[in-house]
């Protein structure tokens, strides 16, 4: 397992951002508007997955040019969403420097039995009850130790 220094303090942040607000933004001005009204963190998207499911196309990791711009304009978190099983993509944004990937059950699956081998990064993995499984016994390939969770669970009505 890799523990060095970064991923440490990745983790303990990942600890101090649970409670806080997580803005999703498709582009750099969203991003700055979250920052300003006080997000722990922002989550990069393409576009929002509904609306590209609605439309009958395949929700991706957002564009790396999207990321860049988001990363070099705002001073908080930068999180991005990877497909299930895509670990190019999540190679992809670990080599831009996302602060933490989400192996997202939201986004078009790219491998609908394999998830990501994340004990092969280097970049914390984040996990969500809230936009997933209600409890952790229902997700156990995504409660490892190279997964934290800044977001406690909220109830599924």
């Amino acid at each position: 397992m890799f523990l060095d220094e970064t991923f440490r303090v990745k983790v303990g942040l990942a600890e101090m951002l649970k409670g806080g607000v997580i803005m999703d933004v498709t582009n750099a001005e969203q991003a700055l508007i979250a920052e300003k009204a006080g997000a722990a963190a922002v989550m990069a998207l393409e576009r929002v997955p509904a609306d590209i499911r609605k439309e009958g196309g395949v929700a991706r990791m957002a564009p790396i040019n999207k990321i860049r711009e988001i990363m070099q304009t705002v001073s908080i978190p930068v999180m991005a969403k990877a497909r299930i099983g895509h670990f190019m993509e999540a190679r992809i944004l670990e080599a831009l420097g996302v602060d933490y990937i989400d192996e997202s059950e939201v986004l078009t699956p790219a491998d609908e039995v394999h998830h990501i081998a994340k004990r092969d990064f280097k970049v914390p993995f984040v996990w969500n009850l809230s936009s997933g499984s209600p409890n952790t016994a229902s997700c156990p390939c995504r409660t490892s130790p190279r997964a934290v969770s800044p977001r406690p669970p909220t109830p599924h009505w």
